[in-house]
């Protein structure tokens, strides 16, 4: 599937912005960028329902993501005890991309911190185990996409995380191979792909995840906000001269 690229927003006139380019956030989406457990979690329950299985509620339905949606399905009916047909997990997934915006939100400060990353000389990326066609309308229907070089998802490859592959092939079809990286995610997937490729990894706390795998190569952050000091300490700007 070919991958979505968008430019970065236009200048703001209001402010200047740095001539340095020349690094990389590479951003997770569900419990990173959005919260989106909700929305998730109600299409699943739809298909258990016709398993004649119990729904789950958010908190059973939290720690089986991170995987893309169809690992997500499989393990929701595990711990329901049924087993779905390919049918029904085809079923779920399309019922799921029809309206993936429900029950779907940014976190706090996403907006104003994506625009001063963008501001400041950073270059955004998404690399997600989702779906590429719902992660391009949670991101576009959420006022967002825009910000993004790239967009690169579960199904645009062929090595979602934890394979290191999948952020290198988000570099590669935004442009961005050699400039230094930093990945954002809130799930030990996030931060093993992260390792493996040799970048560092900034940990969403504020997400589903637990902060597992090389600690070494884990900075925490607790809120969004906290993201733009700690992405400058991680890879500082190697000239910060205004264009005016």
């Amino acid at each position: 599937m070919k991958p979505h690229t968008s430019p970065l927003p236009p200048p703001d006139p209001e402010h200047a912005f740095v001539l340095d380019t020349e690094r990389v956030a590479i951003f997770d989406l569900d419990g990173t960028l959005v919260d989106s457990v909700d929305g998730m979690t109600a299409a699943i329950n739809r298909m258990l329902r016709s398993l004649k299985a119990a729904p789950l509620d958010r908190q059973e339905a939290t720690p089986l993501l991170g995987h893309g949606l169809e690992r997500f399905a499989r393990r929701a009916c595990q711990l329901r005890g049924v087993l779905p047909t390919d049918e029904d997990i085809e079923r779920f997934l399309h019922d799921y991309r029809l309206d993936p915006l429900s029950g779907t939100q940014l976190y706090h400060g996403v907006n104003p911190v994506l625009g001063l990353l963008a501001q400041t000389g950073w270059r955004l990326a998404v690399c997600t185990n989702k779906a590429e066609a719902a992660a391009l309308t949670i991101l576009d229907g959420l006022g967002v996409l825009g910000y993004f070089d790239v967009v690169c998802a579960g199904d645009t490859v062929a090595w979602p995380k934890p394979d290191p592959r999948h952020i290198g092939q988000t570099l590669q079809l935004g442009g961005l191979l050699g400039l230094p990286a930093v990945m954002i995610g809130d799930n030990a997937v996030d931060i093993a792909a992260a390792a493996a490729y040799g970048i560092p990894c900034i940990f969403a706390s504020w997400g589903y995840g637990q902060a597992t795998g090389d600690a070494s190569a884990c900075h925490p952050a607790g809120v969004f906000t906290e993201l733009p000091g700690l992405l400058e300490r991680l890879v500082p700007a190697s000239h910060r001269q205004p264009l005016r």
